[in-house]
């Protein structure tokens, strides 16, 4: 692998720390994410990006030494935040938008626009970073929740890079996900990279159900098209490593004497361990209740089970975690309170973080680990305690909703929410024989070792450079960015041109209801102005009957219209005729019904009857359920009319049945023969409707796709504002 590598991430391995003596000391972070960089930085020369951890106020001398020290010896470059940006960007947008709603806890979430306005210029923060330590070649890799904006604004300032993201949290389901303030420009802060990767399997599909209902883009199962390209989706499960927790169990000192002392002081009982943030995804509240279930005097479990709790503090100054604090800490005094004896205390509440010495010998000690998070991304904290029990002893009692549990079959699963069934399925595991104890860690065991953080982070980085590999492959075929004053001069130059425009989608947006089609008065200046230079041809191709039409551009001069993608034409001052008929009477008999029946299955379709076609729309329905049923009646009708002259066509929330020669390629033959010799020739369209227009045009055409997806057109404009400016600079070059 011999690309260099930059990792970009909110925070760095290294933190900055100020001494009471006022002195800046450096820390190193422990963890499966440095684990797993490290080598490969090592490997490729690469480089870590992140947030230093403060905002750089009191930046003396001795400070800016210890983050130059960082660069040049650890190849980490620290980004300082302004002191609002760091606040609004991190305790705010980042931890009381985001990650309640990505954790499917809505009622937590809290937003303010100063919040966003942070996130935003965090995000570009850290871009102008990337930036400026970029060399051709690299390839980046962003990680997680909080630089979601990061892979677009890259690849604005970087069109040719490779850019890869993982996000490390759940990705909610497609219900959930809309909730979120500002989640249009989140899906499109994604849309930059080549590779989006995520823990499992359901939450890349979870995903997919977003970007379609939010932004209307379809994808398939490993790949989005988007813009000309293709962004490849991966499913890969983060891992830890796993010698950073056998190590100190066969050779620390330290860990041992942790092991001995507490062996001793817990003989006779059976521990369980429950490793946490104290954060409120993590289900410690529910944790504790379950425990008090288990307590009753009919289980018999009294003075012969012990619980300890870690709970390490995060995100102190947020309200809602001072609220958990105070909960938790009730909890177990009521525990305790209750059950405690002279030798015994039910809870062992540890309310700090642990040394790894100290984390690996209670791992050792542990007969049961206790991983009950109410949702989580993946929780390293069950392939941590595998990871200390190679010898077979222990049981492993994880959350269903764990990205874990996807692929850890043999641990016992609970819903957490379930306290009954909690308590039960811990108490088969304080009473499983021998032979099915050893039998499930030993499985776990090796699947763990397998699949660990540096395998993750080789499987990532060849997707990756698979993914960059497959956008170079078609960098010649592709669309280019379509640039204003090249097409200007082109255009000034010719004698004869011919402009064919497709009207919802490229002049104006698709309309929810078709009467809200109506032009603005800023199209009707544009088309008028270029319709009356005497070297223009423009045609308007419309899916809208031949009445609407004649109501919004029939007073347009010079301006050739067709309705119904080209059933019907209007030329320049004559009035309206078909484009070939007679057509059959009873076709639309046999069709409606199918229809009508379709529109019953699915709340918020209806149909329009037009002319020379029926549309089914399907724009205001649920999107998921509308896209599959549409699926399902063009594979329906496309039997049905087979033998006819008539297509079910699938077109942005629709579905059309239309006879097979009414279309944009008939319509600019017409013209075209009208418009002898015509030395410039444009196109522009969004939909499938436009491509085979696409496809028979001249090579020397100026053809343009509208937005994203993958098309066969030259060229690209990212929306219709793009296209509008495009030609009301045509319309005022002469």
């Amino acid at each position: 692998m011999g690309t260099r590598l930059v990792v970009v991430s909110t925070r760095l391995p290294l933190t900055l720390q100020k001494t009471e003596a006022g002195r800046w000391v450096t820390e190193k972070s422990s963890g499966g994410l440095a684990s797993a960089m490290n080598p490969l930085l090592r490997k490729t020369g690469g480089i870590w990006i992140g947030w230093s951890g403060d905002t750089g106020e009191d930046d003396t001398e001795e400070r800016r030494a210890v983050l130059q020290d960082w660069a040049r010896k650890e190849h980490s470059f620290a980004i300082d935040l302004p002191a609002d940006v760091a606040s609004g960007f991190y305790e705010g947008y980042a931890n009381q938008t985001l990650w309640p709603v990505f954790h499917y806890f809505v009622s937590h979430l809290r937003f303010d626009a100063k919040g966003w306005e942070a996130y935003v210029q965090a995000n570009r923060i850290f871009c102008g970073a990337v930036v400026e330590q970029y060399q051709p070649g690299d390839m980046i890799w962003v990680h997680d929740y909080q630089l979601l904006l990061l892979p677009q604004m890259l690849r604005e300032a970087l069109p040719d890079a490779t850019i890869g993201f993982f996000l490390h949290i759940p990705f909610p389901s497609s219900e959930v996900f809309p909730v979120l303030p500002r989640r249009e420009e989140l899906l499109r802060g994604l849309m930059g990279a080549d590779l989006l990767a995520f823990q499992t399997y359901g939450h890349l599909q979870q995903f997919r159900s977003s970007l379609l209902r939010v932004l209307g883009i379809e994808s398939r199962v490993a790949e989005i098209p988007v813009g000309g390209r293709a962004i490849r989706l991966e499913a890969l499960p983060i891992g830890i490593a796993p010698e950073e927790y056998t190590e100190p169990l066969a050779r620390d000192q330290t860990t041992a004497r942790y092991y001995s002392e507490w062996a001793a002081r817990y003989t006779g009982r059976k521990v369980l361990l429950a490793v946490d943030r104290l954060d409120y995804t993590k289900g410690v509240p529910e944790r504790l209740r379950a425990y008090a279930r288990l307590l009753r005097p009919e289980t018999g479990l009294k003075e012969k089970v012990v619980l300890i709790q870690i709970a390490v503090p995060t995100r102190e100054r947020i309200d809602t975690y001072q609220d958990l604090r105070s909960e938790v800490n009730q909890l177990v005094g009521e525990i305790n309170g209750q059950f405690a004896t002279p030798d015994w205390t039910p809870v062992v509440y540890i309310n700090r973080s642990i040394e790894r010495e100290e984390l690996v010998a209670l791992y050792k000690l542990a007969d049961i680990c206790w991983v009950g998070p109410l949702r989580d991304g993946m929780n390293l904290v069950s392939k941590e305690y595998v990871a200390c029990k190679g010898d077979g002893e222990g049981v492993l009692v994880l959350s269903e909703f764990a990205g874990a549990a996807a692929e850890m079959g043999e641990a016992l699963l609970i819903n957490p929410f379930d306290e009954e069934q909690t308590a039960a399925v811990v108490a088969r595991a304080l009473t499983m024989d021998d032979q099915e104890r050893r039998d499930r860690m030993r499985a776990l065991h090796g699947r763990v070792t397998r699949n660990n953080v540096f395998r993750w982070g080789n499987r990532f980085l060849v997707a990756l450079e698979e993914a960059a590999s497959a956008r170079a492959r078609y960098a010649d075929t592709r669309p280019r960015r379509l640039r204003m004053e090249e097409i200007q001069e082109a255009y000034v130059r010719a004698n004869r041109r011919l402009l064919i425009l497709d009207y919802e989608g490229t002049l104006v947006p698709v309309a929810d209801l078709p009467q809200e089609a109506a032009p603005p008065a800023v199209v009707l200046r544009i088309l008028a102005a270029l319709a009356s230079n005497p070297k223009n041809s423009v045609a308007l191709v419309s899916g809208r009957r031949d009445s609407d039409m004649d109501r919004w551009f029939g007073n347009i001069e010079g301006l050739w219209l067709f309705a119904e993608h080209g059933a019907e034409l209007k030329r320049p001052g004559s009035s309206w005729e078909a484009l070939r008929s007679p057509i059959p009477a009873d076709w639309k008999s046999s069709v409606m019904p199918i229809l009508e029946h379709f529109v019953d299955r699915t709340p918020g379709s209806f149909v329009e009857e037009r002319k020379y076609s029926l549309v089914w729309h399907h724009r205001l329905s649920e999107p998921e359920f509308a896209a599959w049923l549409a699926n399902e009646l063009v594979s329906m009708l496309e039997a049905m009319l087979a033998e006819t002259d008539f297509r079910a066509v699938r077109g942005p929330n629709i579905v059309e049945v239309k006879p097979v020669w009414a279309n944009k390629v008939e319509a600019f033959q017409l013209v075209q023969a009208a418009q002898a010799q015509a030395d410039f020739l444009f196109a522009a369209g969004d939909d499938r409707t436009d491509e085979d227009l696409f496809e028979r045009m001249p090579d020397s055409a100026w053809t343009v796709h509208v937005g994203p997806g993958s098309t066969r057109a030259a060229f690209v404009a990212p929306d219709i504002g793009s296209v509008r400016r495009l030609l009301a600079l045509l319309a005022n070059a002469a």
